[in-house]
C-alpha cells in the first residue's frame, strides 16, 4: 500500500471472524480499521469469508463443531464449517455482508458455493473434503447421501443478498436507533431501484420503521424464519408479498432471530 500503490488495482483480504465478533459488532471496527490502510481511491474486499469459532465467546459453537466432526462418514473435519447446515448460519452469513457493505468495502465472496469443490491441501481425497457450501453436487455420486445435494438454509438468504445487491449498487448510509442493538440494517440503491435488508440477531422480536430514501413501486418482500422460507418448486426462495406501493416510512415486525428483505427490483 505504501510503496506499490499505482501497480495495484484491488485490495484482497480473507476472513473468517466468529460470530460473536461480527454479532456485537467488534468485527465492523476491525474493517474499519483495514479500510483506512488502503490507499484513497482504491476498492477492498473480503475475497473470501466464512465464519469460524475459536474465541472463547463461541466455545458452545465449536463444541458442537467437534461432536459433528467425531467419526464423521466423509470428512476428518480438518478444514470445515460443520455448522453450515443450521439455520443461524443464514442469519450469519447475511450479517457479515451487511458489515462489509456499511463499512466502506466494495464486495464480499463467500467460502463456499459447493463442498466438491475443495478437499484439505487439494489432496483430492473425499475424507478431506471441506464442507462448507451451500450444498454437495456429489453427494449421492461420491458419498453415498444424496441429501447433500440439498440446498442448505443459507443459500435462501444468500441468494438474495447476491441477486437484490447486484455489482454497481450504491450502498446507503443506514442508521438504527441506539437501542436496537442487534438489529441490522442495509440499504442500496441500483438503476433507481431500492433493496432494504434487515437481520434481528436478537431474542426478542422487534417493531421496525424504516424510513425510505425515495418511493418503492411493486415491491416485494421475503421473509426467512425458522417456520417461514417460502419457496418454489426448485428451493428457491419466493417473496412472502408482492405488489407493495411505499412512500415515505415502511412499518414490520422483525422477529427474533430472522431476516428480511425489501425490494423493487424486478
Amino acid at each position: 500500500a505504501q510503496d506499490l500503490g499505482a501497480q495495484i488495482g484491488i485490495y484482497d483480504v480473507h476472513a473468517y471472524p466468529g460470530q460473536h465478533e461480527v454479532g456485537s459488532g467488534a468485527y465492523a471496527e476491525k474493517l474499519r480499521r483495514i479500510r483506512a490502510e488502503v490507499p484513497a481511491g482504491k476498492k477492498l474486499i473480503l475475497g473470501e469469508a466464512g465464519y469460524k469459532y475459536s474465541a472463547p465467546e463461541d466455545s458452545l459453537l465449536k463444541a458442537e463443531y467437534d461432536r459433528r466432526v467425531a467419526g464423521h462418514p466423509f470428512t476428518k473435519g480438518s478444514d470445515c464449517n460443520m455448522l453450515c447446515y443450521d439455520y443461524f448460519y443464514g442469519l450469519d452469513m447475511p450479517l457479515l455482508a451487511m458489515e462489509v457493505m456499511n463499512n466502506g468495502l466494495s464486495g464480499v465472496a463467500a467460502w463456499m458455493l459447493d463442498d466438491a469443490m475443495h478437499s484439505n491441501g487439494d489432496s483430492g481425497r473425499t475424507e478431506d473434503v471441506k464442507i462448507w457450501g451451500m450444498w454437495n453436487i456429489l453427494g449421492e455420486e461420491v458419498f453415498g447421501d444424496v441429501s447433500q445435494e440439498e440446498l442448505r438454509p443459507w443459500y435462501y438468504t444468500w441468494s438474495l443478498m447476491c441477486r437484490y445487491f447486484p455489482a454497481g449498487t450504491d450502498i446507503l448510509h443506514t442508521a438504527v436507533a441506539s437501542e436496537d442493538k442487534d438489529v441490522y440494517v442495509v440499504a442500496g440503491t441500483y438503476q433507481g431501484k431500492l433493496t432494504v435488508a434487515m437481520v434481528n440477531v436478537g431474542e426478542k422480536d422487534k417493531s421496525v420503521q424504516l424510513t425510505l430514501p425515495c418511493p418503492m413501486e411493486n415491491a416485494s418482500l421475503y421473509k426467512y424464519e425458522e417456520n417461514l422460507q417460502p419457496k418454489d418448486a426448485d428451493g428457491f426462495p419466493v417473496p412472502q408479498e408482492t405488489g407493495f406501493h411505499l412512500k415515505g416510512t415502511y412499518k414490520t415486525t422483525l422477529k427474533a432471530q430472522t431476516f428480511q428483505l425489501l425490494t423493487d427490483i424486478q
